[in-house]
């Protein structure tokens, strides 16, 4: 054995503190360049972020995705090769609470310039949820906020420690603002249920994405819930009793390339605020064991070569069809009846009209 080599595990574990300035990584492993505090000079005229060396992460066994550090963000690692101090590990990122914006021209801050921040993932500034049947509107920002974006509070997602102070500026609140309530159904009425969000820290597992996606994993006792929502609005949330909401923010579309079955227990509702239309290539069957009542504020038309009511076999008379009309009783050939009976004899040939016979 070589002694006078140094390598982790042989001279001893020297571990390091350091802050996150890249991690635009060229190939593609989650490393970052990291400037380590005492170790890499704190001057980027000496030492600029692009000479930094790259800190490989260090990942779970059971689990291969990246997920890098982003700028700004304090890590801990060690170094594999020593006191050379040029083969980095990253280990984890350490929480903290940041009291000053970032200076690019500082070391140990995001050195992100206007035009990379133009480029890079950002929230939106502006929705307005539109209930006219145009959907959500976005207004994006001119470019992405250098971390720290918030100060003054804990690193950690606003969501999962559900400040009072702070949570109305999260997407929960923007829920709560955007309720669709008054939703007319043929003798009724409902409303968007709210968020059932009620979470108590620490056990609400949440991760928050750069551009504004959430996906909450929450096991607050009695406030059990998933929430999948992404940046324009659209979520899905699952309550504690099993309760289902989910709601799309501009059109939706569903495919599928086999059968569909769909069975309800309850009652259904269905309100269509703009028109509607239902194309079926086959054949239609609907059976209604109870009374169906079909209402049109405007005219009704059924169009077939043949409208068949109830099984039936005698035509039915139409305004300008020849019909007996019961004054006569000359034995005609559309005049078979007595005078005066009003029986029509003769009748549509398309329109058939039976008795009712369930």
């Amino acid at each position: 054995m070589e002694k006078d080599k140094d390598f982790a595990g042989k001279n001893g574990f020297i571990w390091w503190t350091g802050i996150v300035e890249n991690r635009n990584d060229p190939l593609k492993l989650g490393q970052c360049q990291v400037r380590c505090v005492g170790w890499d000079a704190d001057n980027k005229m000496h030492l600029p972020t692009k000479d930094l060396p790259w800190a490989k992460p260090l990942l779970p066994v059971n689990g291969t995705e990246v997920y890098a550090p982003k700028e700004g963000d304090m890590v801990i690692g060690f170094f594999i090769d020593g006191e050379n101090a040029q083969e980095r590990v990253m280990m984890g990122i350490l929480p903290n609470i940041p009291l000053k914006t970032a200076n690019p021209q500082q070391a140990f801050a995001d050195p992100r310039t206007a035009t990379e921040l133009a480029s890079a993932p950002k929230t939106p500034k502006e929705k307005t949820y539109n209930t006219d049947g145009t959907g959500i509107e976005i207004v994006e920002r001119d470019q992405a906020e250098s971390y720290p974006k918030i100060l003054d509070e804990p690193s950690t997602s606003r969501i999962a420690r559900n400040d009072a102070t702070s949570i109305t500026k999260t997407f929960i609140q923007e829920r709560k603002d955007n309720l669709v309530t008054g939703v007319e159904t043929v003798n009724d009425t409902w409303d968007e249920p709210e968020t059932l969000y009620n979470t108590v820290y620490p056990y609400n597992n949440v991760v928050e994405t750069e551009s504004g996606h959430l996906l909450e994993f929450d096991d607050t006792p009695e406030a059990e819930r998933i929430h999948l929502a992404h940046r324009n609005g659209s979520f899905q949330e699952w309550f504690p009793d099993g309760d289902k909401v989910e709601k799309v923010t501009k059109d939706n579309y569903q495919i599928i390339m086999g059968d569909d079955k769909v069975y309800i227990m309850g009652k259904c509702q269905v309100t269509i605020q703009g028109d509607a239309e239902l194309y079926v290539q086959g054949n239609f069957d609907m059976n209604v064991d109870g009374t169906c009542n079909i209402s049109s504020g405007g005219t009704m038309k059924l169009n077939a070569p043949l409208i068949d009511l109830n099984d039936g076999t005698n035509g039915a008379a139409r305004i300008g069809d020849t019909a007996d009309t019961g004054d006569q009783g000359t034995g005609g050939p559309n005049d078979t009846n007595s005078a005066g009976t009003n029986v029509i004899e003769t009748g549509s040939g398309t329109v058939v009209i039976g008795g009712w016979d369930k």
